[in-house]
């Protein structure tokens, strides 16, 4: 099966961030993370792939349709749900499906209407009117009329109440389960990913410090915890930071040698965790 996303040697300067050389390709069937601190070109990099910023060079392809060539094929594939509201915000939700779907080939009004009553909108409220959650739902219900097959989402949970975000991450996991679509999801609530995320790239000043699936990158990094003095004493090329705190000393460690850190505690660590310490330890700026 072909992948339904295909990023290759992808650069885009804006302003003083400059996305770099970043590739990566997305199969059917899976959730692709993107992390990073607010700034580090999470936002700039979904909006060069959806073609809302022109590329400088490299290549986007789309379920086998170019951006460059195909745009309106490939834009035909994808279903976005963003931080920033691009729908009308003085025409209701129905008057947006019709009005949007217009421009997909597979658009379904009937059942947009459905995935409206059963995300619990009402189809003549004014989008304007909706609520942050509200607007999530619209795009989501939206996205799953028009037989989309990329599902695109920058910082969808960011400033939803926790209820609402446990719905999506469900959402998610629906969306996936057959085998057929597949999520670029954005977010800095590292916590969602980490119950859904197949695969994880971290971005820091336009740049991919990594990006492998969920299982490598758990085998990859661990946290070493123990006094000051067995933290401090712990040399190295494996240790990327260590952090030393009033109740206890951690390392972060990469595929550490198992003399180095026999008979300390040793855990694998959080997303959040993870950002922290190689924040910490200046492996991201």
């Amino acid at each position: 099966m072909k992948p339904l996303l295909e990023i290759s040697h992808l650069d885009k300067q804006i302003g003083t961030l400059h996305l770099q050389d970043i590739s990566f390709t997305l199969e059917p069937g899976y959730i692709f993370g993107l992390i990073g601190r607010n700034g580090a070109g999470k936002t700039s990099l979904i909006r060069t792939i959806m073609n809302l910023y022109r590329k400088d060079s490299g290549n986007v392809i789309v379920n086998g349709c170019p951006m460059d060539t195909m745009e309106r094929e490939a834009k035909d594939q994808i279903g976005f749900v963003l931080d920033e509201f691009l729908f009308e915000e003085k025409l209701s939700i129905a008057a947006n499906g019709k009005l949007f779907g217009a421009t997909y080939t597979a658009y379904d009004h009937e059942l947009f209407l459905r995935f409206c009553s059963r995300f619990g909108l009402n189809p003549k409220q004014k989008t304007g009117k909706l609520s942050k959650g509200q607007k999530a739902r619209f795009q989501l219900a939206f996205a799953l009329s028009h037989q989309a097959k990329l599902f695109i989402m920058d910082e969808p949970a960011a400033g939803l109440d926790p209820l609402f975000r446990r719905e999506l991450t469900g959402y998610m996991q629906e969306l996936v389960e057959n085998g057929t679509r597949s999520i670029l999801f954005s977010t800095h609530l590292t916590s969602d990913l980490d119950q859904i995320g197949d695969y994880i790239a971290l971005i820091d000043e336009g740049r991919f410090c990594f990006c492998m699936d969920m299982e490598s990158l758990q085998e990859r990094f661990v946290l070493v915890k123990g006094t000051e003095q067995e933290i401090s004493a712990l040399h190295s090329p494996h240790i990327l930071a260590t952090v030393h705190e009033p109740y206890g000393s951690t390392a972060l460690a990469e595929y550490p040698d198992e003399s180095l850190i026999s008979g300390l505690d040793v855990s694998r660590p959080t997303l959040a965790e993870l950002l922290f310490y190689l924040q910490k330890g200046r492996c991201i700026s």
